[in-house]
């Protein structure tokens, strides 16, 4: 024992030897070494550290010490915690990384090290704080930092690296060198072939010079911008250098910036490391696809028409609060004068009234305003200090979510960093050219090309776009962010190069009310605009002026319009509806206006009697049913009742509305024909993902979303009463109902119904089953939403809730999962939970309340949600479409078979029809319809392919009198005179066929 236990000790002498060693080593080789007491503290953490993470882990803690202001090489002790501490906290453990405004003077400087081949804090230098009253060396250090960035880049690049010792010839001679204006001056004989990078300038009228920190050289030709950097080729002769061509530095993506320099963080923001690092962050970013940023320029908050757009536009996103607006300047459409600062806070006032009008918006969205070169404040000179305080301090007391902050700003959220600025820079820069471009006077590009190049915002003479001297570094674009957002008034322009997407929203009344919209989980931009409706009604606008919203997108590089205005979120967000409002009321009067075209209900005191009327080409008025998702339908004998959903309109602009809700269609399944009735009562406001079943000839209707959020409303509507059809909201319900949710599912077992999961608020009260919240929904929708698996069950005699106690192997809580009955067994199927979409089946015995997970021996669907899963016969279950998990929208079938347990592919003629989110009912000819839905990515921010095609699957063989029937209507003319010795109920059903029509929709 004693002996092992000695083995053991000299082996953990060993290693703690080795630890030490590579620590020393490490030390030594950046010119450092530790105190006893210091070494010591770190081999202690560094035990527990397992040796394939060692070196990483010195690697951190080394360039953790080496940010610190050493004044020696000797470390101490509290260098070495401090150091290990910063290592120990991860950006991904704090949640006040999501989501940061920084301001230009609080961007950290970092200043490069010739020596040390690597960026210092300035702290670690002998430069003073930066001020605005900058001293002449201030301006000196701009210019040469400049410099330095773009040559250490240049340096890197794979055409001026020296090629590799033992390499081919022909690999070196595509190498080139640089060389300095020094050594071009000490030359007295001709020089060939020289590369040069060095800022262009002016030294003398009409002559340009080439300098870099050693000297200036003049050359004869120029293309760029005066203070601009520069490649310039060509050979040095008799103290003139002639330029045979230019070419800017090249450019850096940021990864390979970030893979040279560590985890620096250059942007800014509390995070000790750059947030690029932080996988959490990454994850949450991609799962939070209905995040989007609205960027506007030129909010002239002084002009009436301008605030009546904005009011539009805070109408139109008021069901789907964006995450941020960025309003850039100038907020005045004159010029600063004596009386704009009173001005400005009175238009301050207005705006804040029209964003307390919209409460989800006022607690959901962020708000950050970008000064203009003309707002009131310090002359043109950049960067530009936010609005003042007394200016802003009411507005911000009223809207807490409000952030005036300089000009440019930096906007990180989860990964990705943000740079906007509110400068007219294109304009000053083809002013300010040397040459402007011959060949391709494409300005946007040139424009972007030039920014990332000389890795800096305003590349331009100190005249033309002055700068505090001292404050230059925060005008730095190196590492190259995300998204640069340049407010010009040019027209607006979209472009994306290394990485970097590049966007200008353009004036926004100059521009006819355009504005850009940016999506963080794909990284695309829309291009947005107003425009005028005169038959459109606005409750509470400021001039009451019609008006409406047209969005149309244009991705990068397509000509083709590929519009949305709905930001769809998968299983969790909804369409738009283009009326605002306040909250339902608990008790609606019968007497509420109806809006035909939105579809939603208002309280009747802020609401005038108005109807919208809806666009010409609609299919309101066809014979047919608009094309439509997130709709239900249910089958009564014969016939298929169809309400609700969304769909895209098609003159005004792309975007996504509710149907009207006071109609139902009827599709007869024998005729083929559709009709549309009109329904009365209670008519529940227009909604998507609603659960909906037929018992006994009456229509139950409960949840579903409308425009301002999830409901547990629950309605139904006898559909064989004589006369109108009209809607009863149950309102005497007793017991634990079920929390406000759609995309739930539903069975029907002995007069009672059994709902099971969706996506909705949190239940309040006892409520049996598990609940998970969406992180994501609250950067979305304020009130934070998630999946769950509850049961509630309401029987259709007495009216009350229970939930009963479950046993067995619970599913997971998830939501667009869907249900079929087979006797007293409900099966589950798939469904989204968090960002899974899953195939797993269950059935539970609704007599005894236990789960069982089937375990199906052969192969079978893939996961999905959005999809349709209804029973056929007693022993089969059929399956169609649906949406995966990489986002595919499915056309597949397949029948599932209850006593063998094994799924079986289902041939069928529509596989060149996928759907997600549409419904389908079994007819009692073993036929299967599937109506509407989505025929691509519901998510992809382009327009939805909404459709109101019937599909028919022939599940079961046809009856004998199906066949007679349809052989006397495909021989109808040799049998005419046969027709009247048929039975009377077979005459009629021949009539109706013949006066049918195939409905075959868009």
């Amino acid at each position: 024992m004693e002996r092992k236990c000695k083995i053991s000790r000299e082996l953990l002498k060993m290693e703690s030897r080795k630890i030490k060693t590579k620590v020393s080593a490490g030390f030594k080789m950046r010119g450092l070494m530790l105190r006893p007491e210091a070494s010591r503290y770190l081999l202690e953490v560094l035990e527990s550290v397992s040796a394939v993470e060692l070196d990483d882990a010195i690697e951190k803690v080394l360039d953790a010490v080496e940010k610190q202001p050493l004044s020696c090489s000797m470390i101490e002790l509290s260098v070495v915690e401090t150091a290990v501490q910063e290592c120990s906290q991860s950006c991904d453990e704090t949640i006040d990384n999501v989501f940061n405004i920084i301001g230009a003077f609080d961007v950290p400087r970092y200043i490069y090290s010739t020596e040390r081949k690597k960026f210092v804090p300035i702290a670690m230098t002998n430069h003073p704080t930066p001020s605005l009253c900058g001293a002449a060396r201030d301006k000196a250090e701009l210019f040469r930092e400049r410099y330095t960035i773009l040559q250490q880049r240049t340096h890197r690049h794979e055409l001026f690296t020296p090629p590799v010792i033992g390499s081919a010839q022909e690999e070196g001679r595509n190498k080139f060198q640089l060389k300095t204006v020094e050594a071009l001056l000490g030359s007295t004989a001709k020089v060939g072939e020289v590369i040069v990078l060095g800022m262009v300038t002016q030294l003398k009228e009409g002559k340009f010079y080439l300098e870099d920190p050693s000297g200036t050289v003049q050359f004869h030709s120029g293309l760029y911008t005066e203070s601009c950097f520069v490649l310039a080729e060509g050979w040095y002769e008799d103290s003139i250098f002639h330029v045979n061509a230019f070419g800017f530095p090249p450019i850096e993506p940021s990864s390979t910036t970030r893979a040279y320099y560590g985890d620096i963080n250059f942007f800014g923001g509390p995070s000790s490391t750059s947030v690029k690092a932080s996988s959490k962050l990454r994850q949450l970013e991609e799962e939070n696809e209905d995040a989007m940023f609205i960027f506007v320029s030129d909010v002239w908050l002084d002009s009436v028409e301008v605030l009546e757009k904005i009011h539009t536009m805070f109408s139109g996103y008021s069901a789907m609060p964006p995450t941020c607006f960025v309003f850039c300047g100038n907020f005045s459409s004159a010029p600063y004068g004596k009386n704009q600062v009173k001005s400005l806070k009175e238009s301050l006032k207005v705006l804040a009234d029209l964003i307390c009008e919209h409460p989800s918006i006022h607690s959901s969205s962020r708000f950050v305003f970008v000064p203009g070169p003309e707002d009131p404040g310090p002359s043109t000179i950049l960067p530009r200090p936010p609005l003042a305080d007394y200016i802003t301090e009411d507005f911000r007391q009223r809207v807490p979510f409000s952030v005036f902050t300089t000009n440019p700003c930096r906007i990180q959220y989860c990964s990705q960093e943000i740079v906007v600025i509110r400068e007219d820079l294109v304009n000053k820069m083809c002013r300010n050219c040397v040459r402007l471009p011959s060949g391709n006077l494409d300005i946007p590009n040139h424009f972007v090309k030039t920014i990332l190049s000389q890795g800096h915002l305003t590349p331009l003479p100190l005249y033309v776009s002055p700068v505090f001297w001292a404050y230059d570094y925060a005008l730095r674009v190196y590492p190259v962010p995300d998204v640069i957002v340049f407010a010009d008034k040019y027209d607006p322009f979209n472009i994306s190069s290394t990485d970097c997407l590049c966007i200008n929203p353009g004036s926004f009344p100059k521009s006819g009310f355009t504005f850009k919209v940016y999506y963080p989980s794909n990284r695309t931009v829309e291009d947005s605009k107003l425009q005028e409706r005169p038959s459109c009604h606005l409750a509470g606008a400021v001039k009451g002026q019609a008006l409406k919203y047209q969005t149309f997108s244009k991705k990068c590089a397509r000509e083709k319009e590929s519009v949305t205005w709905l930001t769809m979120a998968d299983e969790m967000d909804e369409p738009i509806d283009l009326q605002g409002g306040e909250e339902e009321e608990e008790d609606e009067s019968d007497e509420d206006e109806e809006l035909d075209w939105v579809g939603e209900e208002e309280e009747e005191e802020q609401l005038e009697d108005h109807e919208l009327s809806p666009p010409s080409e609609d299919a309101f008025e066809m014979d047919m049913p608009a094309e439509r998702s997130g709709h239900i339908a249910v089958i009564d004998e014969n016939y298929i009742f169809v309400w609700g959903g969304y769909k895209n309109t098609q003159t005004t602009g792309f975007f996504d509305f509710y149907l009207p809700r006071n109609e139902i269609w009827i599709y007869n399944t024998e005729t083929g024909r559709w009709k549309k009735r009109m329904t009365e009562g209670d008519v529940p406001p227009s909604m998507s993902g609603s659960c909906a079943v037929c018992v006994e000839g009456v229509l139950y209707l409960f949840g579903g979303h409308h425009s301002r959020g999830n409901t547990n409303r629950f309605y139904r509507l006898p559909l064989r009463t004589p006369g109108a059809l009209r809607w009863e909201k149950m309102r005497d319900l007793k017991g634990l109902c079920p929390s406000a949710k759609d995309k739930l599912g539903c069975w029907v077992h002995k007069n009672r119904l059994v709902f099971f999961g969706g996506y909705g608020y949190a239940a309040v009260g006892g409520h049996l089953g598990t609940f998970e919240y969406d992180e994501t929904s609250f950067w979305a929708n304020g009130a934070g939403r998630g999946w769950n698996n509850h049961i509630h069950v309401l029987d259709l005699e007495t009216f009350v809730w229970t939930q009963p106690v479950i046993k067995g192997n619970h599913p997971s809580p998830r939501a667009a999962h869907a249900c079929a009955t087979i006797g007293n067994r409900g099966y589950l199927f798939g469904g989204r939970y968090r960002e899974y979409r899953l195939n797993d089946l269950y059935y539970i015995n609704m007599d005894t309340w236990e789960w069982n997970e089937m375990s199906v021996p052969q192969y079978g669907p893939v996961g999905r949600s959005w999809h349709s899963f209804i029973p056929v016969s007693p022993d089969h279950i059929f399956l169609f479409g649906g949406f995966t998990t990489d986002k595919q929208t499915l056309s597949d079938a397949w029948l599932y078979c209850v006593s063998k347990n094994e799924w079986k592919p289902f041939k069928h003629r529509n596989t060149e029809n996928p759907r997600l989110w549409h419904t389908a009912c079994a007819g009692p000819e073993g036929e299967v319809f599937v109506f509407g839905g989505c025929a691509n990515n519901l998510l992809s921010h382009q327009r939805a392919a909404h459709s109101n095609e019937i599909l028919v699957f022939s599940v079961q063989p046809k009856s004998l009198s199906r066949f007679c029937m349809e052989a006397v209507m495909q021989h109808r003319e040799q049998l005419a005179g046969s027709w009247d010795s048929l039975p009377k109920h077979l005459l009629q059903s021949l009539a109706q066929r013949l006066d049918g029509i195939n409905t075959l929709g868009s």
